[in-house]
């Protein structure tokens, strides 16, 4: 068994060093200005299993070097949700949205649902488990020293410090969840089909409603068959086909 367990080890260890290998390379790909060359070797990581923002990021780079938009934005987006706070990333997703073809303009949202989002953008959703985790302990710890110490004036602290550590825990775990949600779902995704009609109904002689193009992020609504009902950021609701969009 000890002998399994030390190869089980052992491959995973030099699978991850092969990996920082490849990723090196790419790199080096990618700073001689060989982005086709660099993209793929940056496909081939992940094909192994492997994620991580930095992969997903410099992949968006290569392809954004070679006018990829589509591609770009994609990439840009699933770095983004391991790392929703990283300033590069949002910096090169809204310079690779700028030059797509449509201009939609959000909803206006509630000025405290913005900064709960924010807040929870702070972290990835191991962060806030952590953070939950070391809450709790710090919570037990002082409501023990509530329980056994006789000074009125430590006990009232203990106990305020114990209910704030406990509201932290609240928040750290329902945080957790929602960027976990965000990893797990996969909502939205990338128009990558040139020019696509939005239909008012899941058939090819539905109605159309409106046109979008390449590049453009969508949220799915709902699945029927081929066809996704879509939601754009300023509200616009539709059908297209699902070959048209590639999920985040």
């Amino acid at each position: 068994m000890n002998k399994l367990l030390t190869i089980f080890i052992l491959t995973i260890h030099l699978s991850a060093w092969a990996n920082d290998q490849r990723f090196s390379a790419a790199n080096e790909q990618y700073s001689k200005n060989e982005f086709e060359q660099a993209a793929t070797a940056y496909e081939d990581i992940l094909k192994t299993g492997v994620e991580s923002e930095a992969l997903y990021f410099n992949l968006g780079n290569a392809y954004y070097k070679q006018g990829q938009l589509p591609q770009a934005i994609l990439n840009y987006e699933r770095a983004l949700l391991l790392d929703p706070d990283d300033k590069d990333i949002l910096y090169n997703l809204e310079l690779a949205n700028s030059q797509t073809a449509d201009r939609i303009v959000p909803l206006g949202e509630f000025f405290l649902t913005a900064w709960i989002k924010g807040i929870i953008n702070k972290g990835t959703s191991d962060f806030w488990a952590w953070t939950a985790i070391w809450a709790f302990l710090i919570c037990v710890i002082f409501a023990a020293v509530y329980v056994y110490m006789t000074n009125p004036g430590v006990k009232k602290g203990a106990f305020y410090t114990s209910m704030i550590m406990l509201l932290v825990v609240i928040l750290s775990v329902t945080f957790a969840s929602t960027q976990k949600q965000q990893l797990t779902e996969r909502k939205y995704g990338i128009v990558f089909t040139p020019s696509v009609t939005v239909k008012s109904s899941p058939d090819i002689s539905g109605t159309d409603i409106f046109v979008i193009h390449e590049g453009v992020k969508v949220k799915i609504l709902e699945k029927l068959g081929s066809w996704n009902k879509i939601q754009l950021k300023d509200g616009s609701e539709g059908w297209l086909q699902e070959s048209a969009v590639v999920i985040i």
